[in-house]
């Protein structure tokens, strides 16, 4: 198998291991407020439930275009990678929202963005606005050791529309010579090794922002005692 596509299947069991079952609050999330009452904080909660749910979507999309590739089923696997890319993108803009109130020291800021990843809609203008994924993208794009990020992703989306790269160039094949038109997959110039390098790039940034943000809960616990007002 190319070395690209094993190693992507590498990551999606590397990703595997990671994957919560499921999820209860944790000894640091509780504390004692000043009218002696035990609180349960509830963004560490938030914050465990958006990340389970993009690790899991990842590992589900990272999992099905490693399958893709192998079968030089390109389109597929590649549309399937570039979401795989929107989720990397969103779970690193978690990370850098809680490290944002963290150093602040104020949880507005991850809590409102955790409420638009939990219960955001583009169709209906009454619940909170979803992510923009464009805007997660070009924001990763700047993290250190992530450049390209974007141009690769720009790529992937010319495969994911009925474009020329994702259609025409890779379903069809002009032989000049007798002036005939070869139908199938596989006929495009991108190789299932190369596209596959997109989904290796963005496996190995997700499971590292995962584990990031993973580690910053007990200081959002910590937070959240801190800042707690029962008046």
């Amino acid at each position: 198998m190319p070395a690209l596509i094993e190693r992507a299947k590498e990551l999606c069991d590397e990703l595997a291991r990671r994957l919560p079952t499921t999820h209860s609050p944790a000894a640091h999330q509780s504390f004692v407020a000043p009218n002696g009452r035990v609180i349960v904080a509830k963004i560490p909660t938030k914050l465990a439930t958006v990340l389970g749910a993009l690790a899991w979507r990842a590992k589900e999309l990272a999992d099905l275009s490693h399958e893709l590739f192998k079968r030089d089923h390109l389109v597929p696997a590649i549309i399937l990678t570039r979401a795989l890319m929107e989720s990397t993108a969103l779970l690193y803009t978690v990370f850098k929202k809680t490290t944002v109130s963290i150093e602040a020291r104020e949880l507005a800021t991850i809590d409102e963005y955790l409420v638009r990843c939990l219960a955001g809609s583009r169709k209906n203008a009454n619940d909170p606005q979803s992510p923009n994924v464009l805007t997660a993208v070009q924001h990763l794009e700047k993290e250190d050791g992530c450049d390209g990020f974007l141009a690769f992703y720009e790529t992937l989306c010319e495969f994911a529309h009925p474009n020329s790269l994702g259609t025409f160039y890779a379903y069809a094949d002009y032989n000049e010579l007798d002036r005939r038109v070869s139908f199938g997959p596989g006929r495009g110039l991108t190789e299932p090794n190369d596209a596959a390098f997109a989904a290796v790039f963005a496996l190995e940034v997700l499971i590292s922002f995962y584990d990031k943000t993973t580690a910053l809960l007990p200081a959002v616990s910590a937070l959240s005692a801190e800042l707690y007002d029962d008046a």
